[in-house]
C-alpha cells in the first residue's frame, strides 16, 4: 500500500538553515509524489490512500536528516486535513483508496489482479465497515478509488482543568493478489487547537470554543499564576503578539527578536531562540505551531524560521527580502505542507510592495510569490500600469508602492483557497490591489477574485470639490490639483475571517468577513467576493484626509454567531454633538448590525474569546477588559504594568496575554482559578 501524499524532500547536503537557496523557486507540482506507505517496494501499489491533504508528518521533517514521516497528525478543525473544517472535538479524516495504481515511485510493484483487500477489525468504527464496502465494490477494476469515506478521531478529555489530550486512531489494510500480500498501517492523531497560531485556527476566530472551565460565572476569580518579566534593562522588549500554546508550552515571541518557549504550568524558560532582528524592531508576530511538532515565526527583517517545537533546534530559515523596506508584521499561516508568509513595509517612508509567499513547509523553498502592486503606474494616472515614461498619457511612469499585508493570511476549511487583506500606504496612494479583499488559489498564487472596497487613489486632489487628481485637467474649471499632504491608507490592517453564519431564514452560510482601517466592517460571499452585507460603524474619511491607524485596528473575533472587535479611531472631522464611540463592540453575523457595545476606551488590541468570554487590552489605561461576550457587561479588569496590545490566548482554564509596545519594557503574564 502507498499514500498519495507529497515525497519528502531529498535530504540537502547540510542543513537548509546553514546554506542559501538564494532565489531558487520551485513549482508546486515539481515537489508532489507518492510516499510509500511502510509495506515491501514489490506490493506497495496494491492499494494506495486518496488524501490530498494528508500526509506523513510526525516526526517532523528535518533537511538535514531527510527521514520521511511515520504518523498523520492533524489539528482539530486544522483546513483540509481536519474534514469537516470546525474546532469541535474530533478530527475526520479522509479514508479513501486506490486499487492497483501504476506508481512510478515504485518500479518493482506490479499490479496483479486482487483476489481481497481486507480492513482489519471493521466492526470497530461504522466509517471502517464503510470503507470495507467501498473497497469490497472496486475490488475488481484497476485505478478506481473509493470516494467520500473517511474516519473520525475523537479528542481525549477535558479533564477538570479543561485540558484536552490527543486522539489515536489506527487503519490496517492487508491486499493479496498474485499470491503476494502487502500489509501496512496508517496511524492517525487528532490533536486538541489550544491555541496553536495567532488567529487560534486557519478560519481566524480568535475563539477557542473547548474552553470548558472559564465563562461568566467565575471570569471575577482569575488570578496571577505567574509572569515572565522581560525586562532586561536592555533594548525594546515589548510583547505585542498572541502567545501560542500547545504540547504543554507557551510560545512567546518579543521585539527583542527572542522566541521563548515557556513551561505552561510554571513559565520557566525551556529553551529561546534569537532570530537576530532586534535591529529591526524584532518580532512582532505570534509564532505559528504545526500539529507535526514545529514552530514557524517571521521575523521584521523578513527572514522566516522553522525550529523544532520541543527542543528549540533550527530546521531551516529563509530570507524573503527583496528591499530594505520589507518586513514581516503579520504570522505565517501553516497548512499541511505549506507556509504561507505576508510581506509589508517596516513603515510608510517608503511603503514596500506588498506580497504573499508560499514556502514548502518542509525546506522553506519558496513556491510562489504573489505581488499586490504592478511594478510601475503612472504620476498623472495611478490607474495605468507603465514600463517607461512613454507608456503614460502625460508625465513619468515611476515604481509603486504599498499594498503590504501586515496580517497572517487566511484559509477556508478545504484548504484550497487562501485569503488576504492588503493595506495602505500613507506616503503613496492606494494603487494595485489596495482597498481590496483576495482571494488566491493556496496551491498556485493565482487569484480566484478580487473585491475593492474603496477606490484607487491618485496623487492630488481637487482644491474645492475635492475630488482625486493627476494634473489640472481633471479638476473643474477654476480648481487646481493640490498634491495632498498624505494618502488615505484606509484598507485592512487584519486578515479576513471565514466562517459560518446565520442566514436568516433558519439555515446557515459562509462569509468572509473583516473590519477596515476605514471604519466599515465588511462580510463577502466566498464563492463571488460580492459584498453581503457591510456596517459602516463610523463614516468614511473624505480625502484627502486618511485612516490612520483605522477603526478596525486590532483583529476581531468571532463565536456564537457575533463578530467582536476592540476598535481604535478613524482621523476625521467629527460634528460637535456627536455620540463618542465606544470601543469594545459585538456585531450580529447575520446582517452586521450593532449587538452591543462598551466603554474600555480606545484600542489597537486584538480581541480573545473562549468560554462565552471576550477580552481585549486598551490604549486608555494598562487594563485587561473581560466581558461577558453575550450581554457586553464587564465582569473583570486585570492591571498590566503597560499598555496590552496582545491579544490573550485562552485555553486550559487559564489565560496567556503579553503587554509592552513601542520602547516599553513587557513581558507575559498567566492568568487562571485559584
Amino acid at each position: 500500500m502507498t499514500l498519495r501524499l507529497p515525497r519528502m524532500y531529498i535530504a540537502l547536503a547540510g542543513s537548509l538553515a546553514a546554506c542559501a537557496l538564494g532565489s531558487l523557486l520551485l513549482a508546486p507540482s515539481a515537489a508532489q509524489a507518492r510516499i510509500a506507505g511502510g509495506g515491501s517496494t514489490r506490493t506497495d501499489c496494491f492499494a494506495e490512500f486518496e488524501a490530498p491533504h494528508m500526509r506523513l508528518n510526525y516526526p517532523p521533517f528535518d533537511p538535514a536528516k531527510g527521514k520521511p514521516g511515520r504518523e498523520v497528525r492533524c489539528f482539530d478543525g486544522q483546513a483540509g486535513c481536519d474534514q469537516d473544517g470546525v474546532v469541535d472535538g474530533q478530527c475526520v479524516f479522509d479514508l479513501d483508496v486506490c486499487l492497483q495504481v501504476a506508481d512510478p515511485a515504485l518500479p518493482a510493484c506490479t499490479t496483479p489482479t486482487l483476489s481481497g483487500v481486507v480492513v482489519s477489525n471493521p466492526n470497530a468504527a461504522p466509517e471502517l465497515a464503510a470503507l470495507q464496502n467501498a473497497i469490497d465494490g472496486i475490488l475488481a477494476e484497476a485505478e478506481a478509488c473509493t470516494s467520500g469515506v473517511s474516519l473520525t478521531v475523537a479528542l481525549g478529555g477535558p479533564t477538570p482543568a479543561g485540558i484536552w489530550s490527543r486522539g489515536k486512531g489506527v487503519v490496517k489494510l492487508a491486499a493479496t493478489g498474485g499470491g503476494l500480500t502487502d500489509v501496512d498501517v496508517l496511524r492517525l492523531s487528532c490533536l486538541p487547537a489550544e491555541w496553536p497560531s495567532y488567529g487560534h485556527d486557519d478560519r481566524h476566530t480568535r475563539n477557542n470554543p473547548l474552553e470548558t472551565v472559564l465563562g461568566p460565572s467565575n471570569a471575577a476569580n482569575l488570578t496571577l499564576l505567574w509572569e515572565m518579566d522581560l525586562d532586561d534593562g536592555v533594548g525594546d522588549n515589548g510583547v505585542t503578539s498572541t502567545p501560542t500554546v500547545g504540547n504543554g508550552r507557551v510560545y512567546v515571541t518579543s521585539w527583542n527578536g527572542l522566541l521563548y518557549a515557556l513551561d505552561r504550568g510554571t513559565g520557566a524558560v525551556k529553551w529561546s531562540y534569537d532570530t537576530g532582528s532586534a535591529g529591526s524592531n524584532g518580532l512582532q508576530s505570534s509564532a505559528t505551531l504545526t500539529a507535526d511538532g514545529r514552530v514557524v515565526v517571521g521575523d521584521s527583517a523578513a527572514v522566516v524560521h522553522c525550529l523544532d517545537a520541543k527542543k528549540g533546534t533550527l530546521l531551516w530559515t529563509r530570507d524573503l527580502n527583496q528591499r530594505p523596506e520589507d518586513h514581516i508584521w503579520g504570522s505565517p499561516t501553516v497548512d499541511e505542507r505549506r507556509v504561507y508568509v505576508p510581506i509589508a513595509s517596516h513603515a510608510d517612508q517608503p511603503c514596500t510592495q506588498g506580497r504573499v509567499v508560499a514556502l514548502d513547509l518542509d525546506t522553506g523553498v519558496p513556491l510562489w510569490s504573489f505581488q499586490s502592486v504592478p511594478e510601475k503606474v503612472c504620476r498623472v494616472d495611478t490607474t495605468v500600469t507603465c514600463a517607461v515614461d512613454g507608456d503614460c498619457p502625460s508625465g513619468a511612469c515611476i515604481t509603486a508602492r504599498g499594498a503590504g499585508f501586515t496580517a497572517a493570511p487566511t484559509l477556508d476549511p478545504s484548504g484550497d483557497h487562501v485569503y488576504a487583506n492588503p493595506v495602505g500606504c500613507y506616503t503613496f496612494p492606494a494603487v494595485g490591489d489596495a482597498n481590496s479583499i483576495l482571494k488566491l488559489d493556496a496551491a498556485t498564487g493565482e487569484v480566484v477574485w478580487r473585491t475593492r472596497l474603496t477606490a484607487l487613489e491618485q496623487f492630488g486632489y481637487c482644491s474645492v470639490s475635492r475630488t482625486d487628481c493627476g494634473e489640472v485637467a481633471d479638476c473643474p474649471a477654476g480648481e487646481s490639483c493640490t498634491t495632498k499632504p498624505f494618502y488615505h491608507d484606509f484598507a485592512f490592517l487584519n486578515p479576513p475571517l471565514v466562517v459560518d453564519v446565520d442566514n436568516g431564514l433558519g439555515s446557515t452560510r459562509p462569509l468572509v468577513v473583516s473590519g477596515s482601517k476605514d471604519g466599515t466592517l465588511y462580510a463577502l460571499d466566498p464563492d463571488t467576493g460580492l459584498v453581503v452585507w457591510a456596517n459602516a460603524v463610523v463614516p468614511l474619511p473624505l480625502s484627502p484626509n486618511f485612516g490612520g491607524f483605522g477603526l478596525f485596528n486590532g483583529m476581531i473575533g468571532f463565536a456564537d454567531d457575533r463578530f467582536f472587535g476592540a476598535l481604535y479611531e478613524v482621523i476625521e472631522f467629527i460634528p460637535a454633538g456627536t455620540p463618542a464611540t465606544e470601543h469594545l463592540q459585538a456585531f450580529r453575523a447575520v446582517d452586521g448590525t450593532t449587538a452591543w457595545t462598551a466603554g474600555i476606551g480606545k484600542s489597537w488590541a486584538r480581541v480573545g474569546l473562549g468560554g462565552g468570554l471576550v477580552m481585549a487590552g486598551s490604549q486608555v489605561n494598562t487594563d485587561l477588559h473581560i466581558h461577558d461576550a453575550a450581554s457586553g457587561a464587564e465582569l473583570k479588569r486585570l492591571a498590566f504594568p503597560s499598555n496590552v496590545v496582545s491579544g490573550p490566548a485562552i485555553t486550559g482554564s487559564r489565560v496567556y496575554v503579553g503587554w509592552g509596545v513601542f520602547g516599553v519594557k513587557g513581558g507575559v503574564r498567566a492568568y487562571g482559578l485559584p
